[in-house]
Formats: structure tokens, C-alpha cells, sequence
């Protein structure tokens, strides 16, 4: 049986469709397949096909841990079982996970995946921002992580927003949990894990979160001007 799970999700308005900035220069850790279901197949994750939902153009049920990373909703008294999105985000967060557990990091809370609507609201497509990568489930928002020692990192508590009108992975970050936190989200940049990186730097509706997406032709991540 293919089960479907349509996770909530936190605002996101100001999405970005198509900049090109905050350039990176490292490759992804190392070689899948092209094919996104046998790039699953190679990174060991189980899944079914299908459940189909408007704007996923690959929908996939993937049983969770992921890469050996749990993921829970935050508030959530337990983690997920599984985790539906477009293939090609399933992909991202098995990419991800060598990054997270390098860092001691065993469980990401997240605020959702797939919400079919525009950027900053509305029904697609009637909206002149475009459509979110929420209605492609092609993004997630990232709430914090938890390490092996229990220690959560909150985005919301412990991300301190960058004075200067900087690129974030530049900006001089306040010692442990900001750092920790700058690093984590400027590693997973650098290794083109996903185009897209917004930060509570960029604007007040993503204060308590990293909003994560695979637009297209993008390549972003710093402070909003």
C-alpha cells in the first residue's frame, strides 16, 4: 500500500525564482547515478512511487531515517516514518546527510515540505511571484538539528542575523551555536545539496527557519539587499 503524507509548513514568502548569486565552487560529494530513483537505489533509500499530488512531477513515499538522519516536524513528540516529496528532494536529503552527520548531527526538525501555492500565498499560478518549489515539493524548511549529544541548534534561537549587507557564508559568525549553524548551512551551499539557501538573514518571514529549494538555474544564498 502507498502511503501518502502531506506535511504542514511554516509561511515562506519571499521566496526567490531565479537569482544568480552567492556562487560555489565545490562539486557533490560524490558520483550517483543521473536517474533520480536509481540515485535512491544507490544511497540505499527505500521507497514507493507515487501518491499523486498537484505540481509533484515525481512523487515518492521514502521511508525514514534517510542517510541515517531522522527528521521530525518540530514540536512533534515523534519523528517521521516517512517522507513525501518530489524524488529529486528525497535526493537532496540523501546528499545532505554525510554533510549532517559529519557534524555530529542525527536529526533535522523541519516546519514541512509540500504546500501547493504561490510565493508569499495564493493558489497557483495566479500570483506574479511564481509558484513556490512548495507546490513542487522541491524544498523543505529546516527549524534546527539536533547533534548525538542531545544539543538542539535552533535556527529561530540561535541564528544571529548578520549586521551588514554581506554574503551570509562571509559574514563573521558569534562563537558556538551561530557558527555551528553558519557552517552547517554554508557546507551544505558549497556542496550544491540545493540552489536556493534562505536564511534568517534575508528576510523576517524566514527567521525561524532555513528555506531550502532546487529552483532551477539557481544559485543563491546571502543577505537580501
Amino acid at each position: 500500500m502507498r502511503i501518502v503524507v502531506v506535511l504542514l509548513l511554516a509561511a515562506c514568502s519571499g521566496e526567490i525564482a531565479g537569482t544568480t548569486d552567492g556562487g560555489t565552487d565545490s562539486g557533490p560529494l560524490i558520483d550517483a547515478p543521473v536517474d533520480c530513483k536509481a540515485a535512491l537505489a544507490f544511497y540505499g533509500v527505500t521507497f514507493t512511487e507515487g501518491g499523486a499530488s498537484p505540481g509533484i512531477a515525481d512523487p515518492i513515499t521514502a521511508q525514514v531515517p534517510i542517510g541515517g538522519i531522522t527528521y521530525r516536524v518540530l514540536g512533534a513528540n515523534n519523528p517521521r516514518q516517512t517522507l513525501y516529496g518530489d524524488c529529486t528532494l528525497v535526493r537532496s536529503l540523501a546528499e545532505a546527510a554525510p554533510i549532517f552527520a559529519a557534524r555530529g548531527i542525527v536529526e533535522v526538525a523541519d516546519l514541512g515540505i509540500y504546500n501547493y501555492r504561490c510565493i508569499g500565498g495564493g493558489a497557483p499560478p495566479n500570483s506574479p511571484k511564481g509558484i513556490s518549489q512548495h507546490a513542487y515539493a522541491k524544498a523543505i524548511d529546516i527549524a534546527g538539528v539536533t547533534t548525538t549529544t542531545g544539543d538542539f541548534f535552533s535556527v529561530n534561537d540561535d541564528w544571529v542575523i548578520d549586521p551588514n549587507a554581506q554574503e551570509t557564508c562571509m559574514a563573521p559568525a558569534e562563537p558556538g551555536k551561530d557558527q555551528f549553524l553558519h557552517e552547517l548551512i554554508c557546507a551544505l551551499k558549497a556542496a550544491r545539496v540545493w540552489n536556493i539557501v534562505l536564511t534568517p538573514n534575508y528576510n523576517a518571514d524566514h527567521r525561524n527557519h532555513f528555506h531550502v529549494d532546487l529552483t532551477p538555474e539557481s544559485d543563491f544564498i546571502e543577505l537580501r539587499h
